[in-house]
């Protein structure tokens, strides 16, 4: 995907620079629920993303005058710097690999740089200028060819201002910096030029030089024979009023045969310009150069160029001089980036699609920048459908793997780790909510009865607040014991299932089944009580993830399916302490949980996504301590208090977004610690039955914040 961006003239458009990297770059600026991690990859980016790589996987960023590479997997660099205190990035090359911009060196002179590397390693290196005996000379990195061996930008001494290229392993270039060679203006000097881009071949950089009488006129130069000549061919591109005039070229096709940018027009008002190599539909003056008209305002400029040349983006005015994104192609001519979407049956009613700064090679898909009715500002994705010679007319071709639609990035960010994350944390709550909502205690610490074997049913409910989710479990269960009583062993089956209410309208449901043995033991002679307990449950899960597609709301529904298990070792001093009729029992317990979840494709809405698989595991560690009281001899009361840590992998959402990018959100380590207290109080009806009800509050960590149980234990 080819995405361009540039400064225009409002301070407000420098977010622009964010929202390219936006499109692909999934994980940054995303508030993610439950983001608790200590290495979670959720890395929130305070920065302007300022280019993305070919693929999306890879972008350039500044954040606080420093330089930054990243990565979707939420991965990032600080790129070293050149021995001063401020860098600032530019732009990478379409493999994802080489960023180049501006830094300071230690004498704190401004050069152009060029980081080869990634989030983990790398070196920056000092172009250095195009005057480097003079030591009042700068330079600054601006544009860097697909394959990161050629750079362009401009260099400055003594009141001139030159644009260069450098070309990795060249001999050629000027005196003393022999890979960096001078690119002369219009005039055949130097004195005002600027090199704001290069096609991604490294073929052709185009920008604006000055001469000849005039100022900043679009210019293209051919560096093809660069290296051997030691000179580049400059070429007038012209301005819509001629071949002088004020204009710029702003951006330039893969190929380096289409040119985009601004020009005044006879009036003196600024247009968006497409200039073609050979084209004779331009304006009579500049048959290159074609005027691609306005929206009824006074002012357009085009910001960026799909790959191949044939779809233009950028800003313009309607008649209220109120600016308006917009798309351009020969077929449509100018429309807003509003009534693109509206051919394709989106509704944006609410908001205003002010700027379009990037366009895929396809032309199907628009990033930018949108206002709604309270002033607020968001990054956008616009994708409509592909009208290219098997498309278009009548019956254009859906996108891959979605439909049209306008995308709230940020939000719909946040979906993809509320869906799939919210999967992970409930089959989590799910596996340990018997360990320690119904199996909360070991079955030799449930009511006494005559008879050496017991059956029971319980019935547990409880919530979640950290993300909003309820869950239950029903079971049953039996139980006899061994060795005159010293050993008793139980097993159960079960059901327990999730429910949780996401944002915009949107669900996620989890249901299924358990089974669980136990073992306890009581060493004669001893006052411990040792017990394992061991769960494994399965699960299915069903999510209708909602998000905004302009002004409607669309949902994408998925389905998935859970395992997951844990085990469970407890050791308890039984009566360590007696103060009246109330008896002191510490405890301790240590368990290992495992949990998977199947990957699945979403369908339905215009952006489903496909999810990768996730696996999961944690180790429990709690120390508790319980006081039984006997109220009377058929009833008992027990209070708990105990501080539970747990460690372990946090929840992720990682996969793609078909047809427009991948992501990965969350993930890394976890490590929570809370404090959990209880009261249990136990009835005997007769010898051989018993009712049990308990409630449990927990601070914020992986337990729920609250829980109820009721049990019903008969013996025989």
């Amino acid at each position: 995907m080819t995405i361009g961006t540039i400064t225009t003239r409002r301070q407000r458009n420098e977010g622009r620079w964010l929202l390219a990297g936006l499109l692909m770059a999934t994980t940054a600026m995303v508030a993610v629920p439950e983001a608790k991690a200590q290495d979670a990859g959720m890395t929130a980016w305070p920065m302007g993303i300022v280019s993305v790589n070919g693929e999306g996987t890879m972008f350039a960023a500044n954040h606080d005058f420093m330089a930054y590479i990243g990565s979707a997997d939420g991965s990032q660099r600080r790129l070293p710097t050149l021995g001063g205190t401020e860098m600032v990035a530019y732009g990478i090359n379409r493999a994802g690999n080489v960023v180049v911009g501006q830094g300071q060196n230690a004498d704190n002179r401004a050069r152009a740089f060029r980081y080869v590397g990634d989030t983990v390693s790398g070196t920056t290196t000092d172009l250095g200028t195009l005057a480097p005996t003079i030591a009042n000379s700068y330079s600054y990195g601006r544009g860097v060819s697909d394959d990161g061996t050629r750079v362009v930008g401009h260099s400055t001494w003594q009141g001139n201002r030159q644009s260069f290229v450098w070309i990795e392993g060249a001999t050629g270039g000027v005196t003393g910096n022999e890979q960096m060679y001078g690119l002369d203006g219009l005039a055949g000097g130097y004195d005002h030029t600027y090199a704001w881009a290069i096609s991604g071949d490294g073929r052709y950089a185009v920008g604006k030089s000055d001469g000849d009488g005039f100022t900043d006129i679009a210019t293209r130069w051919d560096l093809g024979g660069l290296t051997t000549t030691g000179t580049a061919t400059v070429e007038n591109l012209g301005s819509l009023t001629g071949m002088s005039g004020n204009s710029f070229a702003r951006a330039v096709s893969g190929d380096g045969r289409v040119v985009v940018g601004t020009s005044d027009d006879a009036d003196g008002r600024i247009r968006a310009f497409r200039w073609r190599e050979g084209a004779t539909d331009g304006v009579a003056s500049n048959v290159q150069m074609l005027d691609l008209g306005t929206l009824g305002g006074q002012y357009a400029s085009a910001e960026a160029v799909s790959r191949d040349g044939r779809w233009v983006v950028g800003i313009t005015q309607d008649e209220a001089d109120i600016d308006l994104g917009f798309r351009w192609s020969e077929e449509t001519g100018m429309e807003s980036i509003t009534a693109w979407l509206s051919r394709y049956g989106v509704n944006t009613t609410g908001y205003r699609l002010e700027q379009a700064n990037g366009i895929s090679d396809d032309g199907t898909v628009v990033v930018g920048q949108m206002q709604d009715e309270n002033g607020d500002w968001f990054g956008y994705l616009a994708r409509g459908k592909y009208e290219g010679p098997t498309g278009g007319g009548e019956n254009p071709e859906e996108p891959t793997g979605g439909g049209s639609g306008l995308m709230n990035i940020a939000e719909y960010q946040q979906t993809l780790y509320a869906g799939a994350g919210g999967i992970a944390s409930a089959g989590e709550f799910l596996s340990w909510l018997p360990m320690n909502g119904a199996h909360h205690r070991p079955l030799m610490l449930t009511p006494e009865l005559d008879g050496d074997m017991c059956a029971w049913a319980t019935g547990d409910f409880a919530y979640h607040g950290g993300n909003s989710t309820g869950l239950g479990l029903a079971e049953v269960g039996a139980c006899t014991d061994l060795a005159g009583g010293a050993v008793r062993i139980g097993g159960a089956v079960g059901t327990t299932r999730s429910w949780q209410d996401l944002a915009l309208g949107g669900s996620s449901r989890m249901a299924g089944q358990y089974v669980l043995g136990e073992v306890d033991w009581q060493p004669d002679g001893t006052p411990l009580l040792l017990s394992v307990t061991g769960m494994l449950g399965g699960w299915q899960a069903n999510v209708d993830r909602a998000y905004s597609n302009g002004a409607d709301t669309a949902i994408s529904s998925g389905q998935t399916n859970a395992m997951g298990g844990v085990v469970r070792l407890r050791a308890d001093w039984l009566d360590a302490a007696t103060l009246g009729n109330t008896t002191i029992n510490p405890w301790t317990s240590v368990s290992v949980g495992a949990l998977h979840v199947d990957g699945y494709t979403e369908s339905g809405g215009p952006f489903p996504a496909r999810f990768n698989a996730q696996d999961l595991s944690h180790v429990d560690v709690r120390l508790g301590l319980t006081a039984i009281t006997e109220i009377t001899t058929q009833t008992k009361l027990s209070t708990t208090f105990e501080v539970a840590h747990r460690t372990g992998s946090a929840p992720t959402a990682s996969g793609q977004v078909d047809g427009l990018f991948a992501f990965s959100l969350g993930g890394g380590q976890q490590s929570n610690t809370w404090l959990r207290v209880g009261a249990e109080l136990d009835h005997k009806i007769n010898e051989s039955l018993s009712l049990s009800g308990s409630v449990h509050f927990a601070t914020a960590g992986r337990d729920p914040s609250v829980a109820g149980s009721i049990g019903l234990k008969g013996a025989f």
